[in-house]
């Protein structure tokens, strides 16, 4: 979605915003735009559409490498289509009056009608001009006022940079919703960014700015306004090593991550699970060990959705809760039925996610309990929860999300296991959980060993255009997640539904051209699956299984380790996640930057 990045000091600016949207070209944009100046006003612009690099070879030509202020953003197209005209920054009708703009402003149609008929005339087809002239229109000669009777105008959610050609040692930046950060390196650089990973080769500390904030700026001197009153914000401290991110040798980010999961696994279990007591430990599980829930629900969107969908299988199961799962999308349009005794676990692995927060403040508002569950700590959705987890995944570069996949997942069957040991508990069935997690690094090392062998599949699968991925109560939100994975990154046609929905409709679509991947390990639907494999196979359909047992009837097979039900969704996902990578890179599609997507969804 969209990003900002603002710079002020002594060094190059131009050559430290270019580097900050290379970094952040995993983020999906479709066109990107600098503006610099110096001391002495002397001013530069550069726009282009689509790719970085575009606007880079822009800026070669450049000799004067004096600019020492700058803005550089990244914008996904909301309102307008992709070019020059809607790239930012935007001016007022004088042109006085500048402004670059994250999100969405939900009224701005009528907004602007209601300019329109005051004689402000528009350049673009975007939302954010409208702020802009409503800036010219409700001008009082001083900026912050002004900034803030426009704040009580506008609704929805925005990250706004403010400037003014007749006050330009001052500037403006508001945040509602969307993530707005100010840092500060040691050589007294300043910086401001919509994302923590773009100030790690830069910044050493920060201060994460909350909803309504004001930030008031003269000559780099700074306050912070928070309901028109002056205040204070915390400072924290980068972990560098976290928000550092390099591909390595690998080809594609996604690869790399796919790679890392037995690792990211150890990292999320790390103090949390004692494996030589079999206990569990966690200020927020034990944080939770005076409740009594009898209702929680999951509340995500796209992947986090899947995380969440399988979590709620394994507390029906395990811990004999009554759990379901949410898309936000349609959980906002329902009546909350909120007790004492019910929970709402949000899930996301940026922790911005636009819609989840949404209903996490509606769900708040009616005194709900609330528990977030994100990769990145300093996010809104960790600051605005009760309680929260950290799933310790690191870095994720690929828009689709691999890592950030399993490592939720662990902590929500954690997380089961806990509440299960509280309420209902078969102390031979929880150790057994605790043994084969404790080898569940290993088992993804296995499946890993395969990649070689999952390409050769790969390059069967990638002629065809359509495939059915087929399951039964574990796997069910697994075969989903691997269906998702397949289309995002494949531009392939896939579906994910059950395996017992056979003989009801799917047998009509299936035929030769129309492959079925299976997710078909020993567990306690194993019988009934290999019933459904012979239904297929009796109609000489292709069909490639992912099992822990060798069978004569696939036409191709990826083997994971035997173990239990409770963990088999991990190993047919990676499973599934290498194969959807290597289809899509035979296919020469650019993986890490699948079109349309975004890594954090900023918008509804």
């Amino acid at each position: 979605m969209c990003w900002i990045f603002w710079y002020s000091w002594s060094k190059d600016a131009i050559s430290i915003l270019v580097h900050w949207l290379e970094r952040l070209e995993y983020r999906w944009y479709d066109s990107a735009w600098i503006y610099v100046n110096n001391w002495k006003d002397k001013t530069f612009r550069a726009r282009s559409v689509w790719k970085v690099s575009e606007l880079a070879t822009k800026l070669q030509s450049m000799k004067d490498r004096t600019y020492i202020k700058g803005i550089a953003h990244t914008r996904w197209a909301t309102h307008g289509w992709v070019t020059e005209e809607n790239t930012h920054p935007h001016q007022s009708n004088n042109g006085k009056r500048s402004i670059v703009h994250n999100w969405i402003i939900e009224n701005y149609s009528k907004l602007k009608k209601e300019l329109i008929w005051n004689w402000f005339t528009f350049s673009s087809e975007t939302d954010t001009e409208v702020i802009v002239n409503l800036l010219e229109k409700h001008f009082n000669w001083d900026m912050l006022e002004t900034a803030q009777s426009v704040q009580k105008i506008i609704r929805w959610a925005y990250a706004v940079l403010i400037v003014n050609s007749e006050f330009p040692d001052e500037m403006i930046w508001i945040r509602l919703w969307s993530p707005l950060i100010y840092a500060s390196s040691k050589q007294w650089e300043h910086f401001f960014s919509s994302d923590a990973q773009a100030l790690a080769w830069y910044a050493d500390n920060m201060v994460y700015l909350e909803d309504w904030d004001v930030i008031h700026i003269v000559n780099d001197e700074y306050n912070i306004y928070a309901n028109w009153e002056v205040t204070k914000r915390n400072i924290e401290d980068f972990d560098q090593e976290a928000l550092e991110a390099s591909k390595w040798d690998y080809k594609h980010f996604m690869l790399k991550e796919i790679y890392e999961q037995p690792n990211t696994i150890k990292r999320t279990m790390k103090w949390r699970v004692n494996f030589d007591a079999m206990s569990l430990h966690s200020e927020t599980f034990h944080g939770m060990g005076n409740e009594d829930y009898n209702k929680i629900v999951t509340v995500a969107c796209g992947t986090m959705n899947h995380v969440g969908w399988l979590g709620t299988y394994r507390l029906q199961n395990l811990a004999k809760i009554s759990a379901y799962s949410e898309i936000w999308s349609e959980y906002e349009n329902k009546p909350f039925f909120i007790n004492p005794q019910s929970l709402h676990i949000f899930l996301s692995q940026s922790g911005e996610t636009a819609d989840t927060l949404e209903t996490l403040k509606m769900v708040k508002e009616q005194w709900g309990k609330t528990l977030g569950i994100v990769n990145v700590v300093w996010s809104s959705i960790a600051r605005e929860t009760d309680d929260w987890m950290y799933v310790r995944a690191g870095t994720e570069i690929g828009v689709a999300s691999t890592k950030a996949f399993v490592t939720p997942s662990v902590l929500m069957l954690l997380l089961s296991l806990f509440l299960w040991k509280r309420r209902w508990m078969r102390l031979s069935k929880y150790q057994q959980i605790m043994r084969e997690l404790q080898h569940l690094p290993s088992y993804i090392e296995t499946v890993l060993d395969q990649s070689d062998h999952i390409r050769s599949i790969a390059m069967d699968l990638l002629w065809y255009k359509d495939f059915f991925f087929l399951w039964r109560w574990y796997q069910y939100p697994i075969a989903a997640e691997n269906s998702l994975k397949f289309k995002e990154i494949t531009y392939l046609h896939s579906e994910a539904y059950a395996a017992g929905e056979l003989k009801h409709w799917s047998l009509a679509l299936i035929d030769e051209n129309f492959p079925t991947i299976f997710n078909l390990p020993h567990d306690e639907m194993y019988e009934q699956n290999l019933s459904n494999l012979q239904e297929i196979k009796a109609r000489k359909w292709k069909i490639c299984v992912i099992w822990d047992r060798r069978v004569e009837d696939a036409d191709w097979q990826i083997t994971i380790p035997e173990t239990i039900d409770e963990i088999y969704p991990f190993l047919t996902a990676v499973a599934g996640q290498l194969l959807a990578y290597h289809v899509a890179d035979l296919l020469w599609n650019d993986i890490d930057k699948p079109r349309n997507l975004a890594k954090s969804v900023t918008v509804k």
